[in-house]
C-alpha cells in the first residue's frame, strides 16, 4: 500500500501536535496510509532533508524563531522540488514572498477544518497522480513525457516546444490552446501566461507584473513574459493556488 510521508513543522508544539492529529484523522477518513513527523524548527527539518530524508507533504509554519518558514522553504527547494508545501500562518503579508518558494496552499491560523480537509485531499490527489504522462506525436512517432517534469510549453510557428526540468526539449506540431485544454483536468496546475507560453506552476520561482521566472531542475532559470491582457488573471490564479488573496506589488 502507498505510504504518504507528511511533516508538520511549527515551533508551537501544541499546535503542531493538533495539526498532526488532524492529518491522521483526515487520512484515516480518506483511507490513506500516512507516516507523520513533527519538527519544532526549520533548521532541523532542512538538516534531515539534506541527509536524504524525503517527504511528500510539508505543513510549514512561516513564523518560527530559529529559521522562519520562508527561509527553510528556500533551502528545501534547493534539494527537493517535488514535495508539496502548505504554509501555515496567522498573517497574510507573506504572500508575495511565498511565490518564490512555490506554495501549494496557504492555511491561516486558527486552521479552518473544512479548508484543511479540502487542501489535504487536493494534496493527496496531486501526490497520488504524479505519474501522469503527456502524449504527443512527432515525425510519425508517438512519444510521452511525465507531466510533472514539464517546465513549460512554448508555441512557435505552429510547433509546440516542451521544455523539461532536466533541460531537454521535445516538440510536435499542434496548438497551445489544445494543450491547455487537455491539461486542464489533470493533477498538475498549468498557467497560460501568454499566447505563446503555458507554464507548470510547480516550477515558478517568482513573478512580477510582467515576468514569470521558472527554475529548472539543473538550477538554470529563464524569464517568461506575461502578456498585458493576462496579468490580472495570472496573479489571481497564483494567489488562489496559494490559498490567499490577491496582492498588489
Amino acid at each position: 500500500m502507498w505510504m504518504m510521508k507528511i511533516v508538520v513543522c511549527d515551533d508551537d508544539m501544541r499546535f503542531a501536535a493538533e495539526l498532526e492529529e488532524m492529518v491522521r484523522r483526515e487520512a484515516a477518513d480518506a483511507g490513506i496510509s500516512v507516516e507523520t513527523e513533527a519538527y519544532s524548527d526549520g533548521d532541523t527539518l532542512v538538516a534531515d532533508i539534506e541527509k536524504s530524508y524525503r517527504y511528500d507533504l510539508i505543513f510549514l509554519d512561516i513564523e518560527m524563531e530559529r529559521v522562519n518558514g520562508i527561509n527553510a522553504a528556500r533551502q528545501i527547494r534547493r534539494i527537493d522540488r517535488a514535495a508539496l508545501l502548505i504554509y501555515v500562518s496567522g498573517y497574510e503579508q507573506y504572500l508575495k514572498e511565498l511565490f518564490e518558494v512555490e506554495p501549494f496552499r496557504f492555511l491561516s491560523k486558527p486552521v479552518d477544518v473544512i479548508k484543511f480537509r479540502k487542501y489535504f485531499r487536493d494534496a493527496c490527489a496531486r501526490i497520488g497522480n504524479t505519474e501522469a504522462y503527456y502524449h504527443f506525436s512527432f515525425n510519425k512517432e508517438i512519444r510521452k513525457v511525465a507531466v510533472r517534469d514539464i517546465v513549460y510549453f512554448e508555441s512557435r510557428n505552429r510547433v509546440v516546444h516542451i521544455f523539461m526540468a532536466d533541460g531537454s526539449e521535445e516538440r510536435f506540431y499542434g496548438r497551445l490552446n489544445a494543450v491547455e485544454k487537455e491539461l486542464s483536468e489533470g493533477c498538475q496546475e498549468f498557467l497560460r501566461i501568454h499566447q505563446s507560453f503555458l507554464v507548470n506552476y510547480g516550477y515558478i520561482e517568482k513573478m512580477n507584473f510582467s515576468l514569470v521566472t521558472v527554475l529548472f531542475g539543473n538550477g538554470n532559470r529563464i524569464d517568461l513574459k506575461i502578456s498585458e491582457d493576462r496579468e490580472k488573471e495570472v496573479r489571481s490564479r497564483l494567489c488562489k493556488m496559494a490559498g490567499g488573496k490577491a496582492v498588489d506589488g
